[in-house]
């Protein structure tokens, strides 16, 4: 080296585990070895101890915050060398003591300490090396025996650094080798969801390079850029897992606590700091950004019972960002956050002071806790809130539920007298004179029915609704109070006389007015059973007996009937329906009649015709009293050859008939015939009761009482069941009621779905020539149905003529010529439906606007020029009608009526639009989905919009739209219900296969909303059985549906029928026990049919 570049010196990076080389002239420094406290040091002599006093001298002249933060370097540092920190708690105590000692030796040893030497590069880094007084916890745990020691392995071995386990390094002898890892490749345990089809980079944060605000960049400070906040970082070395124990309080210190508690105050100053725009990152990720929100709003106002409940729900938006479409989250994963919510509500609890704080608290409390604790604690917990559940109907219906859906406590009897004492709580309450009791007393009673139903006690149940209708709808003047009435009614029921829905009857009232005088219907004969060849093994025999003999005592029987007296259970007596009888107010409103209608026909198993109550929609998506039903067809492929058998493929259409409609109730699905979606499930063998009774009971009550707005359900009830006999049933009605301008609409609709064009011109020429049926408020929807039916055959400019009808007189002849229509009449019929559109919105009759609404989308339909979308000669402008109907659901939910009745009503009639324009020309499946995505988030559970939106996706991509669509719109929190599950599982059988179709059922049965019903277990169990592949995992689900439906008699008799020759004749008893310990209702004893059969063997 020249001797001018002695003076010039090379300075190092400097970071925060290196410091600088000496200086050159200090060449007689001396670097001392590190000292580790597994080490014993050897002896000091003299020149160590002096050197060691000057250190230490050097060392007490730092400043505390240096001491500080080369802890906190060194702390992180220090993790990395395991192996030097394992050493045992006597160990550490004498390396202490030996310390102290060499320190007071020095001192007092000298008071002239040579001149200090330059400090070495490694004594002059402060804390670089610390004691540990904790030492490893897994020492004490295993101790020092290594043939005790557990084998382990680091985590992350064999990965490439920064790749996020895509890259996998395999040693292939001396060499290693990396390769990229695929999905399905590697440890199945592992819990990364990485490799080519991973999302996680969509989660990640952003990494934001930014200097502190209050502090500048300080070359010194370390030497490298942090990318986590200063005040961030200062906490967390605070709160490490770090085996120095200086920074936290020992819990044998004095002062721990209150150290503990400035610490505490210090760490929430920073992350108040911390909070504000610029710092944090939690602004890219909503769900943080929320919690956070939540969390600060719960601990500054406690009080604030929405807050909490709030933050409860938002756990379950928690739990679904760690999902997957494919993936869902573990029963462990679920049940950490079940525990999560449990314990925010019990806080919450504690701060609910008014009474519906603490009822909606407690509610979900109940419901949430049922996860987490044992079957004891859940029963001592409901027990300790009984004077609560008596106040809250919301919180006795969560008992019931889970009352009823354990096998292990279950029993009929206690399930009977807990309904029972909560409706007679109901009735005395108020008489039933509040309206909130009159729709807690008709769920009640409809849950009672449906669970005498399913528990084998049909004829009770059937019997119930007879008592019950009567009373209500065919009571007597004259006859007041609750006591009284049930009383009266004892010798109408006693008299046997033909009783609702029976063949002649003419109900309660017209037996007192003819003064008690009536003769008992026929006495019912016995049938022969079927001859059928007898099966082998005895219990798939007596099953196939005790089908039979429920299927005769599904009709409540009388005293003169045949085989009464093998079953005398048949025969309900008075008494037997007293304690369940309960009479409405005579001057209740007709709300309170509807609310009694549709709980009828809901536990016959059909749809409801009102809906007029927030308790029947309640019911309607009740997992205990909605009946699924999916076609378990074989798997099929979604598209079909075409008709002159070449290989193109044609799509299929929806399917129609499914009986999985869940919709609002419109002329369109009552009588749309075999080219639209049915409302009526009516292909279907597996009936609640028998549909011609329902039948004869709607007659009954649309004839002999004034139910006209109940016409229009029964006619298409008719239609639906017998399509070709509708005209009797339609001119009665219109001869009861023939001012209703809906039933001749109807009944023309009718006629056109079976084909006969010509009479239902005939029916809508002769309506309109009556001039108070046109001049109606809805006259104008027989112009809009001649309209429709004129497009369906094709005649745009005939519908356009007949739909400007309803304002231009010369239009309404029964033939027209087929010119177009002047552009006058079109203005002035698009002006007045805007105009009525809006009247009847103000004045609150949806029904009505919805139509006028569908006048003006079809006008603009028939009428619009131009157009976005391709369209042919026969089509109409699909754009400018989907955009008219945009602008009148804007309408609609700018008067705060979004989600009722006029909204889903006229996004029916728009799907409908859409798919008549899909199906006459060229049309894009990618708008027609958009539009349909859009009319699902406004109504998740209308199965109308998720069959179109199936029925139109592409089914040809990577990515399954509508199964996306489901999972992100459709089967959350607050919308799933059964329907959807149904849809799902049948949506999966058409397009997807037998595994992706388990898994449809799987997530459906374990759903909050669908686990305890019954008919889905069933027919996820027959699935199991019809497929080869998950025939042996039939029995394990019929056990599973058992533990979540122990009242279901149908889903235990699967035993004996579906299952009955996989299962053992041990297992087979095992269930019959079970059904007859519970209380559930059996015709035929098992011993005795077995005893039976033996004998027949021996005389063979």
């Amino acid at each position: 080296m020249a001797a001018g570049d002695k003076d010039t010196k090379l300075s190092a990076p400097k970071f925060s585990s290196f410091k600088p080389k000496p200086p050159a002239g200090n060449s007689d420094a001396r670097l001392d070895a590190p000292k580790f406290s597994s080490f014993k040091p050897k002896a000091p002599t003299g020149s160590s101890d002096a050197g060691l006093a000057e250190r230490k001298d050097e060392s007490k002249g730092e400043s505390d915050r240096g001491i500080r933060e080369s802890k906190h370097r060194s702390r992180s540092e220090h993790r990395k060398y395991d192996g030097a920190r394992r050493d045992t708690n006597r160990q550490r105590r004498e390396e202490e003591r030996r310390d102290q000692q060499r320190d007071e030796h020095t001192r007092h040893r000298t008071r002239d300490p040579k001149p200090a030497s330059a400090p070495d590069s490694v004594s002059s880094v402060p804390g670089l090396f610390v004691i540990d007084k904790k030492g490893d916890p897994l020492i004490r745990k295993y101790g020092l025996d290594r043939s005790k020691i557990p084998s382990y392995h680091r985590y992350g071995g064999n990965r490439v650094l920064g790749t996020d386990g895509r890259l996998f390094i395999h040693r292939d002898g001396p060499t290693d080798k990396f390769s990229l890892l695929f999905p399905g490749d590697g440890p199945s345990r592992s819990r990364e969801k990485s490799g080519l089809r991973s999302r996680d980079w969509l989660k990640r944060e952003p990494v934001k390079f930014r200097a502190p605000r209050h502090q500048a960049v300080q070359d010194d400070d370390a030497g490298y850029l942090s990318l986590q906040n200063p005040r961030k970082r200062h906490g967390h070395h605070r709160d490490s897992d770090s085996s120095d124990g200086d920074d936290q309080p020992s819990w044998r210190s004095i002062e721990g606590k209150a150290k503990a508690a400035r610490d505490k105050d210090n760490q929430d100053s920073d992350e108040e700091e911390s909070d504000s725009p610029a710092d944090g990152p939690e602004l890219n990720n909503p769900l943080q950004w929320k919690s956070k929100q939540l969390n600060r709003q719960v601990k500054d106002h406690p009080d604030d019972i929405d807050a909490w409940l709030e933050l409860v729900d938002h756990q379950d938006a928690l739990l679904r960002n760690g999902e997957t479409i494919d993936d869902r989250a573990a029963d462990t994963t679920a049940h950490s956050f079940a525990e999560i919510k449990v314990h925010l509500l019990e806080s919450a609890l504690a701060h609910a002071s008014g009474w519906e704080d603490r009822q909606r608290v407690l509610v979900g409390l109940m419901r949430e806790g049922v996860k987490v604790w044992s079957r004891n604690v859940a029963v001592k917990k409901w027990s300790q809130i009984s004077a609560d559940e008596h106040r809250s109907f919301a919180l006795w219906k969560t008992h019931l539920d889970f009352c009823m859906s354990s096998i292990a406590t279950f029993q009929y009897e206690d399930i009977k007298k807990m309904m029972l004492d909560r409706l007679q709580r109901v009735v005395s309450r108020s008489g039933l004179q509040a309206i909130q009791d009159v729709g807690e007393a008709i769920y009640i009673f409809l849950r009672a029915t449906r669970f005498f139903y399913e528990a084998g006690y049909q004829e009770l149940a059937v019997a119930a609704w007879q008592g019950l209708l009567e009373l209500n709808l065919f009571r007597p003047e004259g006859i007041q109070g609750q006591k009284e009435t049930v009383a009266a009614f004892q010798e109408f029921w006693e008299s046997e006389v033909p009783r609702i829905g029976d063949a002649g009857a003419q109900g309660w009232k017209h037996y007192v007015e003819s003064g008690g005088f009536g003769d008992a219907p026929d006495p019912v004969l016995s049938e022969e059973p079927p001859a059928a060849t007898r099966p082998r093994d005895v219990y798939h025999a007596w099953g196939a007996a005790e089908r039979l003999a429920g299927k005769k005592a599904a009709m409540p029987a009388r005293t003169m009937d045949a085989d009464v007296d093998d079953d005398p259970f048949r025969i309900i007596m008075h008494s037997d329906l007293e304690p369940w009888l309960f009479a409405l107010p005579k001057d209740s409103s007709a709300n309170a009649t509807h609310q009694l209608v549709d709980a009828w026909l809901l536990f016959t198993g059909l749809p409801p015709a009102f809906r007029s109550s927030d308790r029947t929609e309640e019911a309607y998506c009740d997992q205990f009293l909605v009946r699924a039903r999916a076609c378990l067809e074989p798997l099929q492929p979604p598209r079909d050859v075409n008709a002159a058998g070449e290989g193109v493929p044609t799509r299929r259409p929806p399917s129609f008939g499914n009986g999985n409609c869940r919709a609002r109730m419109s002329t369109d699905l009552l009588f749309g015939g075999d080219g639209w979606f049915q409302y009526f499930d009516v292909s279907s063998n597996e009936h609640v009761v028998d549909l011609a009774w329902v039948e004869a009971t709607l007659k009954q009550i649309v004839h002999q009482t004034n139910a006209s707005s109940l016409a229009l359900y029964y006619l298409g009830l008719c239609a639906a069941r017998k399509p070709d006999q509708v005209r009797k049933p339609a001119k009665a009605l219109l001869k009861r009621y023939p001012a209703e301008v809906e039933l001749y609409n109807a009944y023309a609709l009718a006629e056109f779905a079976n084909g006969n064009v010509e009479v239902a011109n005939k029916v809508l020429a002769s309506a309109l020539e009556s001039p108070a049926l046109a001049s109606a408020d809805t006259g104008f929807l027989l112009f809009k149905s001649w309209s429709w039916i004129e497009l369906q055959k094709g005649n745009k400019r005939l519908a356009t003529k007949r739909l400007c009808a309803c304002l231009d007189g010369p239009l309404r002849g029964p033939i027209l010529d087929d010119s177009e229509a002047s552009p006058a009449a079109i203005l002035a019929a698009r002006q007045s439906f805007a105009s009525n559109m809006q009247q009847y919105l103000y004045e609150g009759k949806q029904e009505i606007a919805s139509h006028h609404m569908a006048c003006l989308a079809l006008l603009s339909y028939l009428t619009g020029r131009g157009g976005s979308e391709p369209s042919s000669t026969g089509q109409g402008n699909v754009s400018e009608a989907m955009a008219a109907i945009g602008s009148m659901t804007g309408e609609i939910e700018s008067r705060g009526l979004g989600g009722g009745r006029a909204h889903e009503l006229i996004l029916q009639f728009a799907s409908r639009l859409l798919y008549l324009h899909s199906t006459t020309g060229p049309f894009r499946r990618a708008y027609m989905g958009e539009q349909l995505a859009r009319y699902v988030g406004c109504f998740p559970q209308n199965t109308v919009f998720l069959n179109l939106f199936g029925w139109a996706d592409a089914k040809m991509r990577v990515i399954d739209e509508t199964r996306q669509l489901l999972y992100d719109k459709v089967l959350v929190r607050g919308h799933d219900s059964v329907s959807s599950r149904m849809f799902a599982v049948q949506h999966e059988l058409e397009s997807g296969n037998g595994n992706t179709t388990r898994a449809a059922f799987e997530h459906a049965v374990s759903s909050e909303a669908c686990k305890c019903n019954a008919t889905l277990w069933i027919q996820y169990v027959r699935f199991c059985w019809s497929q080869r592949t998950l025939r042996a995992k039939a029995r394990d689900v019929l056990y599973r549906a058992l533990g979540h439906c122990p009242w279901s008699k149908q889903l235990m008799m699967e035993a004996f029928g579906t299952l009955a020759g996989d299962m053992e004749s041990d297992e087979m008893r095992s269930v019959y026990k079970t059904m007859t310990s519970k209380g559930l209702r059996i015709h035929v004893d098992l011993d005795e049919h077995v005893e039976e059969d033996k004998r027949h063997e021996a005389r063979r």
